[in-house]
């Protein structure tokens, strides 16, 4: 059986983490993501959902077939294929979402991190347990953390391996809501649909503004300002949003404009 699967539903990708029994990350898992993802570039998906089978999102990397026995040339193909993996997930021109249920550990939380917006059922557990085999985040998870909470925060995640609720990762501003346990898929794969429907590349205009900004500064992000916006002027999309709030008035037109990603 796949380690990942993939389906499409109301213009909304959805990958779904399928190994069981607790969805232990390999290169089973990133191929299947890869593969995926393509499926994803050939449709006409316009927001991506990433969740999870069973009881637990990911409970990190399979160290037995991942480390035991190896050492630092041997480990290496894997972790390229990983680290490669969750770069094609962060630059993908899409909205992203993950909903989180369960344990998110280390390369499941690395993935999250890679995600646009995270949603989490209440009892989720979060954490990067590397030290607790004497091992860092081989996949980014600490220096994703220090993007999203400060390095402070980050370190103590890193250093201690504790196992944190949905709650506190929410406060430290990780992930971004928390519901009831049975709400969230619907809630997850609602906001994904609601996004999905919007001005599609004006999300990914604004996207890579936003990741120019992380990685370059206010002043990094103002240099492609222009080259990454206007663009956004010669869409149908921002052409009928304009037209509709001339014609309608901005008390009524919102609900009015059909965005259709061109």
């Amino acid at each position: 059986m796949p380690a990942v699967k993939f389906r499409y539903e109301d213009h909304v990708a959805i990958i779904t983490i399928d190994n069981p029994p607790i969805n232990l990350f390999g290169d089973d898992v990133f191929d299947g993501i890869n593969e995926a993802l393509d499926s994803v570039e050939k449709s006409d998906a316009r927001a991506v959902l990433f969740d999870a089978a069973g009881d637990h999102f990911g409970c990190g990397v399979n160290v037995r077939t991942a480390f035991v026995g190896k050492d630092s040339v041997a480990a290496r193909p894997m972790l390229v294929n990983g680290i490669e993996t969750m770069q094609r997930v962060e630059r993908l021109p899409l909205p992203t979402i993950s909903a989180v249920q369960g344990y998110c550990f280390a390369a499941a939380l690395e993935l999250v991190l890679r995600t646009d917006i995270t949603i989490a059922a209440q009892s989720s557990t979060f954490a990067q347990v590397e030290q607790a085999i004497g091992a860092t985040t081989f996949l980014g998870g600490a220096y994703l953390l220090a993007e999203r909470c400060g390095s402070a925060i980050a370190k103590q995640i890193c250093y201690t391996g504790d196992f944190y609720a949905a709650d506190q990762f929410l406060k430290w501003n990780i992930i971004n809501q928390v519901v009831e346990d049975e709400a969230l898929f619907s809630t997850s794969f609602e906001l994904a649909e609601r996004i999905a429907k919007g001005p599609t590349k004006a999300h990914a205009a604004t996207k890579k503004m936003i990741r120019q900004q992380i990685d370059h500064g206010v002043r990094g992000a103002d240099d492609i300002l222009l080259d990454v916006g206007l663009p956004v002027f010669d869409t149908e999309d921002m052409k009928a949003g304009v037209n509709t709030l001339d014609q309608k008035g901005s008390k009524t037109f919102r609900d009015l404009v059909e965005f259709k990603n061109r």
